[in-house]
């Protein structure tokens, strides 16, 4: 049997750091319980906390091994409770490696190996030398070209990294998609060249002639990113409420106000807010620029605050090609370098805010095969680009997924009907949140009831105009949104289930839609959703989709 190895035996520590994290809030209620109680002392209940998180650290450390056979790798933990689990070489999907600050002075790495079979990481090494890190990924790559080779020797059919056939080809040939090119294999026709056996160690991107850089961002790139992806307005909104209701019962607004922009002007502005019936009689000119003011103030700091967190998460965001896997490197103080395989990308998505269509950009996001409960920390492998520059991407979607190299795509449209039923959804909202109004605030609930329809009307409009779908015979689109638009390509190869599905209000309509399933994907992610279709047209496009991801053979 081969010999067992150990983490680092800085785990204990990196454990043990982790641990507190997660039990400091409830140690801390717990201690003051205990004190309130009056049994046991603070000095006594901190002193059993730890030692027991010290003595869990530790034990976790002595009893994880793991072990290279031949084809497979093992890890063994647990004392108790033991487990041991085999993982296939030719079978582990992803090797992401995390440094933070205290890995890169420390000389340790953070490795989850990935197999795709799970909603999580197959298994997490916290922590390994950077050395054993390279005999991983050495061991891993060797394994797989083993395993295809044995495969070969036994009969089975080479398979093209390619892809499917292409725009050429109504059918793609059974078995054309997936595979993975061999390690052997020296550089591909196309260029992409095959990732060098050494890993790099994260922070420190090789710039190989084997590997080809496909995206690089610059800080300005970053701090637009940043601006776009500001979701702190909502926490803002609640967090200015409750201070600006503090400072107007404290009388502190006014004053602040009063001072800056002198009592003359506070008196017109005043009988200005008096003569339009606003507020109550605490309700001041002072008071009302005073909070505008703040909440202007309170979203810049937040702005400003939401580009640092890009320009240091970021920092350095690169996507490099190797062979049939992309590699992205980013950040500044905890540096990842997470690795996608081409072949286990199930749908593509292209993301347009309204300020990405002002900047003249997008954002590129793909779902892969088993990551539909991604953990917060590892969210970053949904966007393969936070941000790309429109001259660009036509470029780096045809590296991503071939098929999209001649992006020609014919749209059609939803059924006429679909405005009149998006406005009738909307005008239900619309009135539920007027009727309030009109006992709340008598004289504005009709004025509030009218611009809420009008509203409705244009977001109607929109939608439909923006909703669209398109089959091809390389594979689905779909999109919609009218500020925030999303487009989705999902290849037949990657489908599993092709659905249609009626509502009674769509049964009422005589309309249907049809749902393309792949084997990735997160419940807020973007899919082939396509509504509000004529029924014969959705039972055509479910027929052809099904059929069309019946003769490709799926592969992980």
């Amino acid at each position: 049997m081969p010999a067992e190895r150990r983490l680092h035996p800085l785990s204990i520590g990196f454990w043990l750091a982790g641990q507190v994290r997660q039990v400091l809030f409830p140690m801390l209620f717990g201690v003051a319980s205990l004190s309130f109680l009056g049994g046991v002392g603070i000095g006594v209940t901190i002193l059993v906390f730890s030692i027991s998180l010290v003595a869990t650290s530790a034990l976790r450390y002595l009893t994880y091994r793991y072990r290279f056979e031949d084809s497979d790798l093992v890890i063994r933990s647990g004392l108790f409770f033991r487990s041991e689990r085999t993982i296939p070489y030719s079978r582990v999907q992803n090797l992401d490696a995390v440094q933070s600050v205290f890995h890169r002075v420390l000389g340790v790495v953070d490795v989850k190996i990935e197999t795709g079979g799970g909603s999580g990481p197959e298994a997490k090494m916290t922590v390994l030398p950077t050395s054993a890190m390279e005999e991983l990924r050495h061991r891993i790559r060797e394994g797989r070209g083993e395993a295809m080779v044995r495969g070969a020797a036994a009969g089975m059919p080479a398979m093209s990294p390619g892809g499917l056939a292409g725009p050429g080809s109504l059918v793609p040939p059974a078995g054309r998609e997936a595979g993975l090119e061999s390690d052997a294999q020296s550089t591909a026709p196309d260029g992409r060249g095959r990732e060098p056996d050494a890993a790099p160690i994260p922070g420190e991107l090789p710039q190989s002639p084997k590997g080809r850089e496909l995206l690089h961002l610059s800080p300005k790139e970053l701090a637009l990113h940043g601006l776009i992806q500001n979701r702190g307005v909502l926490l803002l909104a609640a967090a200015t409420a409750g201070l600006m209701q503090q400072l107007h019962d404290t009388g502190l607004a006014a004053g602040v106000f009063r001072r800056i922009a002198g009592d003359d002007f506070v008196a017109w502005l005043g009988n200005l807010i008096d003569g339009l019936g606003v507020g109550g009689s605490g309700f001041t000119a002072a008071s009302a620029l005073s909070i505008a003011g703040l909440v202007l103030g309170l979203l810049i700091v937040l702005m400003a605050l939401s580009v640092i967190w890009a320009l240091v998460r970021l920092h350095d965001y690169r996507v490099v090609i190797f062979g049939e896997r992309l590699r992205a490197t980013f950040g500044l103080l905890t540096r990842v370098a997470a690795t996608i395989p081409l072949r286990r990308i199930q749908t593509l998505t292209i993301s347009e805010a309204p300020l990405h269509r002002w900047a003249r950009c997008a954002a590129v996001g793909v779902q892969t095969a088993g990551n539909r409960q991604l953990e917060a920390k590892e969210q970053h492998r949904q966007w393969l680009a936070p941000i790309i520059r429109r001259d660009r991407l036509h470029k780096f979607l045809g590296e991503v997924i071939p098929e999209l190299d001649t992006p020609v795509v014919a749209w059609r449209g939803v059924s006429p009907r679909a405005f009149r039923r998006i406005l009738f959804e909307g005008s239900l909202v619309a009135t539920g949140v007027a009727v309030p109004i009109y006992f709340l605030a008598v004289g504005w609930g009709a004025a509030v009831h009218a611009a809420l329809i009008a509203w409705a009307v244009l977001y109607a409009k929109r939608s439909v105009q923006h909703l669209g779908w398109a089959v091809r015979d390389d594979g689905v689109w779909f999109k919609s949104g009218w500020l925030w638009r999303k487009t989705t390509f999902a290849r037949f190869a990657k489908i599993q289930v092709v659905a249609m599905s009626q509502s009674p209000f769509d049964r009422l309509r005589g309309m249907a839609r049809v749902r393309a399933s792949t084997a990735g994907g997160s419940i807020a992610s973007h899919k082939v959703d396509i509504p509000y279709m004529p029924v014969a047209t959705a039972r055509e496009v479910r027929d052809v989709v099904a059929a069309q991801a019946a003769q490709t053979a799926f592969r992980w």
